[in-house]
């Protein structure tokens, strides 16, 4: 007779198999839970897509962000990278500060109104188009849009011209807009007079974009006329600055520049 509690024979082999096999069917019910859990997950929480301002092409360091350069890309929101740009008139003023390259989306960290960061780049040379030259022009509060002019943007450009200065025939002051769309490389140094509700100062010169041919004429006016600038909607920027005269080409140098050339261009005495 079996003493109690005594095992009988065979039954250890009965149920090592039967835990094995609970023991496999418990690990592969948690696997399948983890798995459905997973799908789950992926489809109740899709990630969107946000949309974002990218480079449509290489930009070089230093090189003023134009509306050509930009347009608007899309990203998922998980991989959205931190403090992108989602308009691109944001960018307006702004600058490369290392190379960008076509299809990055554009970031805080690469971009730069500030003169003083854009100053320390790896790049020294200004971003002037084959044919073209920089030209610096005075400007001030009155001038120059009270100092709302900036790096980026484009201006026409306002004289009034006494013609005396081309006739003693019925002396008056005329005024014509001579230039249009003339695109703003570089703001110069502010001045000490603070702008009304804005940091920063008047600055007090423009440098733009000109073919050597407009630059001559834009001299004479400098020196004998009374400028004004308007700046221009971003809606209406141009993609390349263009000169205001077929007759005065990108490439071309004319002579003498006096009172007759300038009558003859714009028509003060007409």
């Amino acid at each position: 007779m079996a003493a109690i509690g005594q095992v009988k024979p065979g039954t250890t082999r009965i149920r090592t198999p039967l835990f094995i096999l609970g023991v496999g069917m418990a690990l592969l019910a948690f696997l399948l839970m983890l798995v459905f859990g997973a799908i789950f997950a992926s489809r109740s929480h899709p990630a969107s897509s946000v949309r974002v301002v990218v480079a449509s092409q290489d930009v070089s360091p230093r090189e003023p962000i134009t509306a050509d350069m930009i347009t608007y890309g899309t990203v998922s929101s998980d991989s959205l990278p931190p403090k992108a740009f989602t308009h691109m008139a944001d960018l307006t003023g702004y600058a490369a500060l290392v190379e960008i390259v076509k299809g990055q989306v554009i970031t805080s960290n690469i971009v730069s109104a500030n003169q003083d960061l854009l100053a320390g780049a790896t790049s020294s040379f200004l971003p002037i188009p084959a044919g073209y030259i920089a030209l610096t022009l005075p400007t001030g509060e009155q001038q120059g849009v009270a100092g709302y002019i900036a790096q980026g943007d484009y201006i026409n450009i306002i004289a009034s011209v006494n013609t005396a200065l081309i006739t003693p025939n019925n002396p008056k002051t005329v005024t014509r807009t001579v230039f249009t769309s003339v695109y703003v490389i570089r703001i110069g140094p502010e001045s000490t007079v603070p702008r009304q509700g804005v940091a920063q100062g008047l600055a007090s010169s423009l440098t733009v974009l000109m073919s050597e041919c407009d630059a001559q004429y834009m001299t004479w006016l400098i020196l004998n006329a009374s400028l004004k600038y308007v700046l221009l909607s971003y809606h209406d920027y141009k993609a390349a600055p263009e000169p205001a005269d077929p007759a005065c080409p990108s490439t071309a140098v004319p002579g003498i520049i006096g009172p007759a050339q300038i009558d003859s261009r714009w028509g003060f005495t007409r």
